[in-house]
C-alpha cells in the first residue's frame, strides 16, 4: 500500500494535488508557501507520517510558533496515525528545544542560571532609577511593556542596543535601560526568554561538538509559521540541520515585527537555498469566494511578497459589508443588530482597547462573550486616571492629591512655590489659590482661569465635561506635547477618550463614572467562557482561527494603520499593517463586515475600491 491510499483508508485524511506535492519532499530544503485556511498543519503532520510510513526510524523535529500549536499538532497527529509511533516525531517550540540545550550545557559546566520570574516589575524599578521623577510619573504600564518588547526586540534581531535611534526607537536612554537591564540579571544568574536563544545560538555557533550532537538526533527539521520567527532562531534553525529544513509558512501572515519576527528569512529562501524547492497551496478552504477574492485583490497593494495565486474552494454566498458610520456608539449598535447568535463571531481591530464599547454592549444584551486579550491597561492608563483626577477635584474642592496629579496638564503655568503653599496648606484648593501672593500679574491670571474651569467643570456631565477638557482646559495641548516627546501617539489618545465620551454618555456624576468603570473591569475579567459563540480579540491573537461571522472594527483614520510618525522605514510597516488587516479579513468563513466609526481610513478605502 503506497502512503497516499494509506492516508484516504487509515486516516480519513484527503489532500489535494498540491498538499500532496509538499508532503512527498523528502531531502534538501523545501519552502511551502500555504495561503490562509489551505490545511498547512495538514501537510505537516501527513509529512511526518510519510517519513515514518517509508522509515519507522527516522528522527523529526517539527518547530511550531507557541506552545498551543505543537500540543494541537501532536494531538492531530496521533489522532491521525494511530498506526504509526508517534515516539520519533517531535512537536516543540523553539524556546522549549533551546532551553534544554542550554540547561543541559550549564549543568555540565557546573553553573546555576535561573529564569527571571518578574520581568515587567525589574525593569519597571530600572526606568524609575534612569529617568527624573517627572518623566517617571507619565510612564504608564503600557510603556514599560513597550520597553521590555523592544528589548525582547533588539535580542532576537541581534541589533546593538547602542544603535536604538537608527533603528527607530525613540524611547529616551533605551540603551541605557537596556544596558542595566542586562547587568542586574549578570549578577543575579538570572535570564529571560530571548537569553535562552541568545544563549542557545552562542553554543551552537561556537560548539562542533554541540551542532554535530543536534545535527545527528534529527534526520529531518520542520518549522511551522516561518514568517513569524526572528533573526537569531532562523539562525539557530540553520546551524542543527543538515540542508533538510522544510518550512512553511506564508508571507502574507507576517505580522509579528515587533516580536523581531524575520520574513525576509523567507523571501530570500532562493538566495540561502539555491537547490531549495518551492510549493505552493493556493486553495483556501475557509472562507466564502467573495472574501478570498476581495481579500487576494488587497494585499497585492504590497509590494514585498511572493506572488501567488489565491482561489477559493467555496462558493460566493454572502456579499462583504462595508460600511462607513459615524461615530463608535453606532457601530457597536449595527453589530448589536447584525449578531447572529446560532453562529461563531469574531469582533477583531487593531488594538486591545477596541474591546471595551462592543464588551460593555454585549454585557448590556446579556449576551455570552470571550475576550481573548487583557484590557487592564485601559483601565490603569494615565489618560483615565488624567480625566478622573479633573472631575474629582471639580467635585471635591480638597481633593489635593487630583490637583497634584493634573494642576499642570491644563497650562495652568503654576510655578513651584504655588504648587508647595497649595498642598502643604491647610485648607481647600480655591482658598489656598487666593491666601497666595506673588506680584507675578499673568499668574493671578492664570489662578483666576483655573478657578473659573475647574468650576465650569463642576456643572457638566462626564461627556461634556472630557470635551471641556480637552479644548477649553488646555488638556489637549498636554498630549500633543506628550507625543511631540515620543510618550505617546495621539492617534491612540484619541482612542481612549472616545471610549470615555462614550461610557460616560448620560452620566452626570464621576462617582457614577467611576463605580461603571469598576463595574465593566470587573465583569470582563469575568467574561472568561472560551466556548462562547462570540468573541472579542485583536487580530494578532485570532491568527490562526476562524469565525462564521467576522466585524473588522475601528477602521479609522489615524488608528488602523496608524499614522506616520516619522519612526524607521514606513513604507515598510504599512506593508505590515496591510497584513494585520488580510489576517483579519481572511478569518472569516461566511459574512466580513468591515467598519469605520469616523474618518475612513486607508485600508477601508482600498478595498471600497476593490469591492466597486
Amino acid at each position: 500500500m503506497d502512503f497516499q491510499n494509506y492516508l484516504k483508508s487509515k486516516t480519513n485524511i484527503q489532500i489535494n494535488s498540491e498538499q500532496l506535492k509538499a508532503v512527498k519532499h523528502k531531502n534538501g530544503n523545501g519552502l511551502v508557501l500555504a495561503t490562509a485556511g489551505s490545511g498547512k498543519t495538514t501537510v505537516i503532520i501527513s509529512r511526518v507520517g510519510k517519513l515514518l510510513f517509508e522509515n519507522r526510524d527516522a528522527k523529526i523535529l517539527t518547530i511550531t510558533f507557541s506552545k498551543m500549536a505543537a500540543l494541537e499538532m501532536e494531538k492531530r497527529f496521533t489522532k491521525a496515525f494511530k498506526g504509526i509511533s508517534k515516539n520519533n516525531a517531535k512537536f516543540s517550540t523553539i524556546h522549549s528545544f533551546a532551553y534544554r540545550l542550554v540547561l543541559k550545557y550549564f549543568n555540565k559546566k557546573g553553573l546555576e542560571i535561573q529564569l527571571i520570574k518578574d520581568k515587567f516589575n525589574l525593569i519597571n524599578e530600572i526606568v524609575k532609577d534612569v529617568y527624573n521623577k517627572e518623566r517617571y510619573q507619565n510612564t504608564n504600564k503600557e510603556e514599560i511593556e513597550n520597553i521590555s518588547n523592544k528589548i525582547s526586540y533588539f535580542k532576537n534581531m541581534l541589533y546593538d542596543p547602542k544603535d536604538y535611534k537608527m533603528y527607530g526607537v525613540n524611547i529616551r536612554k533605551f540603551d541605557e535601560i537596556f544596558s542595566k537591564y542586562e547587568k542586574y540579571k549578570k549578577q543575579n544568574n538570572l535570564i529571560d526568554f530571548d537569553d535562552i536563544l541568545i544563549y542557545a545560538y552562542k553554543i551552537l555557533r561556537t560548539s562542533k561538538v554541540q551542532r554535530d550532537r543536534i545535527k545527528n538526533k534529527y534526520d529531518y527539521i520542520q518549522i511551522d509559521e516561518v514568517q513569524d520567527t526572528s533573526k537569531i532562531q532562523h539562525l539557530i534553525i540553520k546551524l542543527i540541520s543538515k540542508d533538510n529544513i522544510f518550512m512553511v509558512g506564508d508571507d502574507d501572515q507576517s505580522i509579528y515585527s515587533f516580536r523581531g519576527s524575520y520574513p525576509e528569512f523567507l523571501l530570500n529562501f532562493k538566495e540561502d537555498f539555491p537547490e531549495g524547492k518551492i510549493y505552493y497551496l493556493s486553495k483556501n478552504y475557509r472562507s466564502d469566494k467573495n472574501i478570498v477574492k476581495a481579500a487576494s485583490e488587497f494585499i497585492k497593494r504590497n509590494k514585498v511578497r511572493y506572488d501567488k495565486k489565491i482561489s477559493a474552494e467555496k462558493e460566493s454566498l454572502e456579499k462583504i459589508e462595508i460600511i462607513k458610520i459615524e461615530n463608535k456608539r453606532e457601530s457597536i449598535e449595527y453589530i448589536k443588530d447584525k449578531l447572529n447568535k446560532n453562529q461563531t463571531t469574531g469582533i477583531l481591530y487593531r488594538y486591545n482597547i477596541s474591546a471595551l464599547l462592543p464588551a460593555n454592549l454585549l454585557l448590556k444584551e446579556g449576551v455570552d462573550f470571550y475576550i481573548k486579550d487583557s484590557v487592564e491597561n485601559f483601565f490603569n492608563n494615565n489618560i483615565v486616571k488624567d480625566v478622573t483626577a479633573f472631575f474629582r477635584l471639580s467635585r471635591d474642592g480638597r481633593d489635593k492629591e487630583s490637583f497634584r496629579r493634573i494642576y499642570y496638564k491644563c497650562n495652568s503655568y503654576f510655578n513651584k512655590n504655588l504648587i508647595q503653599f497649595v498642598v502643604n496648606g491647610e485648607g481647600s484648593i480655591n482658598q489656598r489659590l487666593d491666601m497666595y501672593f506673588d506680584t507675578d500679574k499673568r499668574l493671578e491670571s492664570n489662578i483666576t482661569r483655573f478657578k473659573e474651569n475647574i468650576l465650569e467643570l463642576s456643572k457638566l456631565d462626564i461627556k461634556e465635561g472630557i470635551e471641556f477638557l480637552l479644548y477649553e482646559m488646555d488638556y489637549l495641548d498636554y498630549l500633543y506635547r506628550l507625543e511631540e516627546n515620543g510618550i505617546i501617539r495621539y492617534s491612540n489618545a484619541k482612542v481612549i477618550l472616545d471610549i470615555l465620551k462614550e461610557l460616560g454618555r448620560e452620566v452626570k456624576k464621576i462617582e457614577e463614572f467611576e463605580r461603571k468603570l469598576k463595574e465593566l473591569k470587573i465583569r470582563l475579567e469575568d467574561s472568561n467562557n472560551r466556548d462562547a459563540e462570540v468573541v472579542l480579540s485583536s487580530i494578532h491573537s485570532a491568527k490562526g482561527l476562524e469565525y462564521d461571522n467576522v466585524f473588522l472594527i475601528d477602521n479609522n483614520h489615524g488608528e488602523f494603520p496608524p499614522e506616520d510618525r516619522g519612526e524607521g522605514d514606513f513604507e515598510k510597516s504599512l506593508e505590515e499593517e496591510r497584513r494585520i488587516f488580510y489576517v483579519g479579513m481572511t478569518r472569516a468563513k461566511k459574512n466580513l463586515h468591515v467598519l469605520s466609526s469616523g474618518r475612513e481610513s486607508l485600508f477601508f478605502n482600498e478595498l471600497k475600491y476593490i469591492l466597486e
